[in-house]
């Protein structure tokens, strides 16, 4: 039997200064030295879900390989970077401090693994893992900001001839920063290095939640029309497109998947988004009711339209004002009713003052 050495490798990690916190990132099974596996069908399932206020991330990849060849015993490794930023980066129990729930099913088989810290790429030396204790890679200087090591969770897996699958299951803490609520990024290009350079039959499905609005950066796909949203809507911008789900998920199905970018998607909401003294349209989000606080100024002349027609749009009205409407469409609440007609008298007593103050303000002449 052969034995090499594949890995799950985190290559890419954005930096958050301690405005943000970056827990961790996803990807890839992709191989060191095999060249004649192919994987021919991957299933990534990405789906968010809030316990006790803390925002999480739970991650099922399903492959399907081929292997042409006669069975090797695999060492099968999954990198996993330190976390950055505003986080408490010392190890929890030698594992990750922010990722749980790791589990390896193959060929029908839960897997056993074990857990590695190292501090150099080149850490499979001698047909081993160079793991470092606790205290070697922490040290006296250490900064549990900015740690310098990451972790390799490994295990041992049989490719027998012919088909394989590997079932990959693993949560971790979503990122975030001041602009938005929760980020999440994962490297598909990785993909390509495997036998036949790319995923023959791929599958990507991500659940962020009922009424929920969020961006992805259009890297790996060439217009929003390649995606299949159950219940929502998408709105097609020059390098993002913002998708809000009203209820279910969205999917990319593409065949003979040869990824040339990754997945980043982040939230359209962030706590600078939502408190704010004067309302900016470019960046500012807006409620999806008026309350006491609801900002009543406007940093501009778009602005000011925008804000002036919150209570309609809180109603759905389809506006004719292009610049209205298009960001209005940007909002996760707004769902548009285009039987909805304008009506001052219908508001309530509370909209109907502050509305008074919103038109007397204008907007903020500097």
């Amino acid at each position: 039997m052969n034995k090499l050495l594949l890995f799950f490798c985190f290559s890419y990690f954005s930096v958050f200064a301690n405005d943000g916190a970056y827990y961790a990132s996803g990807n890839q099974l992709i191989p060191i030295s095999e060249n004649d596996i192919s994987i021919t069908k991957e299933i990534l399932t990405i789906k968010r879900k809030k316990v006790n206020g803390i925002e999480y991330v739970y991650v099922t990849v399903n492959y399907t390989f081929y292997n042409p060849s006669s069975e090797k015993k695999v060492l099968v490794g999954f990198e996993a970077p330190s976390p950055s930023g505003d986080v408490d980066g010392f190890p929890k129990n030698g594992a990750h401090p922010y990722m749980s729930n790791f589990n390896v099913i193959m060929n029908g088989e839960m897997l056993k693994f074990k857990t590695a810290m190292v501090n150099s790429d080149n850490y499979y030396i001698a047909n081993k893992i160079d793991a470092k204790t606790k205290e070697e890679v922490i040290g006296d200087d250490f900064n549990s900001n900015e740690p310098d090591f990451y972790y390799v969770y490994h295990f041992n897996a049989k490719f027998t001839p012919g088909v394989n699958t590997i079932k990959h299951t693993y949560r971790f803490q979503m990122s975030g920063s001041i602009s938005d609520d929760y980020s999440f990024d994962y490297i598909l290009t990785a993909a390509n290095r495997w036998a036949n350079k790319q995923i023959d039959d791929f599958t990507l499905d991500i659940d962020m939640g009922k009424n929920e609005g969020f961006s992805i950066r259009n890297n790996f796909f060439n217009n929003a029309n390649e995606w299949i949203l159950e219940n929502g809507r998408m709105v097609a911008e020059k390098n993002q497109t913002k998708f809000i789900t009203y209820n279910g998920k969205i999917s990319f199905k593409k065949q003979n998947f040869h990824p040339k970018g990754e997945l980043y998607l982040k939230s359209i909401d962030g706590p600078m988004k939502n408190n704010f003294t004067s309302f900016d349209s470019s960046y500012h989000n807006l409620p999806n009711s008026i309350l006491k606080n609801t900002c009543t100024h406007s940093v501009n002349e778009n602005s000011f339209k925008i804000l002036r027609n919150l209570p309609f749009a809180i109603r759905g009205y389809v506006f004719k004002t292009k610049i209205i409407q298009k960001y209005y469409l940007s909002r996760s609440w707004y769902k548009p009713n285009p039987s909805y007609n304008p009506n001052l008298d219908k508001l309530t007593q509370t909209e109907r003052k502050w509305l008074t103050i919103v038109r007397s303000n204008e907007w903020d002449k500097q």
